[in-house]
């Protein structure tokens, strides 16, 4: 249950005016549609500071733009590691990633000096600015997750063991979904901790145009972005759709990939039906995605594991209904079947069958219908939006530092923060 009303942050953050507070923003690196959110949250305060770990990540393909903000990129040692994903339905992969170290993190608050200090996720980065906080009890910590029960499963005991010590330590933590706010829970946060820091698709690249399309050209396309790996799902996609094809020969589908990744190869060289037919895109950039979105009739996304899913966010604002997998956040949280997409099981063999079913079986005044509700079930979600949660914890806990700062020290100190 959410205590606070998300809805009604960002008025009460832009109205009540600038907290005259210095706040340090610790994260691995800036996605583009991460930029407008942290300017919304600029905006809000008097000073705002970026501390990156990396300027990118290996495996992203895009050129960063920080969009004037105050960034410095630290010293950081970067380890790369495997995600080997089991779970008791059967899905598994393994995927790359990487783990950021920063090491100057206590010299560089330091010399910034902050009011309020935000991190991201529940790793080194957080342990290093938590241990400053418990330094200087004048500063508040803000620890910004990013997950889902989904995605924390079986992550092992000594790591939830770790993130429960250092949930207490923080002031205050935000969620991006309401999985992620019931992991925290789950880990002791108390509700009155908790700040909705949701993602929000970047407005300068989204289609804001008619949603409308021609059915007879676009039906049978289908589209599909992120990273040809196996945690995305791409494989098992493409095994289910072959079978859906043998068993209606009747509808064509056209399956658009749009990403790169390790499986490129093996997604080329498929033997597939004569009724389906696979187009590899590649890498595409965001402005470019917007016009993609607006060529097709609907979205599969076959992921096994995601936190979030922006690409849901961004289909819905092209008016383009998502089928989406019950494994990505955004779908659980956003996709109502029949209204705006359909949700699926990729561990279950029939379940996209059954969504493909019956999005061929809409009429098309139907699903033009559901093309504006698409765009309506989104409309809110704007970086301003997304941003207000976090501004909301900035100032609820910054006026109390100001107003009765030895009392506030006197509290850390009892409970052993």
């Amino acid at each position: 249950m959410l205590l606070r009303d998300p809805s009604t942050f960002a008025a009460a953050s832009l109205d009540d005016g600038i907290v005259d507070a210095r706040v340090v923003f610790l994260t691995h690196y800036i996605p583009l549609y991460q930029v407008r959110v942290l300017q919304e949250i600029a905006a809000c305060v008097r000073d705002f500071h970026v501390l990156l770990s990396t300027p990118i990540e290996p495996n992203r393909d895009f050129t960063p733009d920080w969009g004037g903000l105050d960034v410095t990129v630290q010293n950081t040692w970067t380890v790369r590691r495997r995600w080997k994903h089991r779970d008791s339905k059967g899905t598994k992969f393994n995927d790359e990633l990487y783990v950021h170290i920063p090491y100057d993190t206590q010299r560089r608050l330091r010399q910034l000096r902050p009011d309020v200090v935000m991190s991201l996720e529940l790793g080194a980065r957080s342990l290093g600015a938590t241990h400053y906080c418990r330094r200087n009890p004048g500063t508040k910590s803000i620890l910004c997750t990013y997950m889902s029960e989904h995605t924390e499963r079986h992550r092992g005991w000594l790591r939830q063991t770790l993130r429960k010590r250092l949930v207490r330590r923080a002031d205050a933590l935000t969620y991006n979904g309401p999985s992620c706010q019931s992991y925290l829970q789950q880990l002791g946060v108390p509700d009155n901790a908790l700040y909705h820091f949701p993602y929000a698709a970047d407005d300068r690249t989204l289609h804001m145009g008619p949603v409308e399309r021609v059915d007879g050209q676009t039906r049978h396309r289908l589209l599909c972005v992120g990273q040809l790996s196996e945690r995305k799902g791409v494989l098992p996609m493409m095994t289910q759709l072959q079978r859906y094809c043998i068993d209606h020969p009747e509808q064509s589908i056209e399956m658009r990939l749009a990403g790169d990744g390790p499986l490129r190869d093996q997604l080329q060289s498929l033997s597939l039906p004569t009724n389906l037919t696979l187009t590899l895109l590649g890498n595409v950039p965001a402005k470019e995605l917007s016009t993609e979105l607006r060529s097709c009739g609907a979205v599969i996304a076959p992921t096994l594991a995601d936190e979030w899913l922006l690409v849901v966010n961004e289909s819905l604002q092209a008016g383009t209904p998502v089928i989406g997998s019950i494994y990505a956040q955004a779908v659980t949280t956003l996709i109502r079947d029949g209204i705006n997409g359909w949700q699926y099981d990729p561990a279950d063999e029939s379940s996209l069958a059954r969504s493909l079913n019956a999005y061929f079986g809409v009429s098309a005044d139907r699903l033009t219908e559901m093309r504006h509700e698409c765009r309506d079930s989104v409309e809110e979600r704007t970086p301003a939006w997304a941003a207000s949660g976090a501004v909301q914890a900035i100032r609820e806990l910054w006026p109390a530092r100001v107003d009765s700062e030895t009392a506030v020290a006197g509290v850390k100190s009892e409970s052993g923060q």
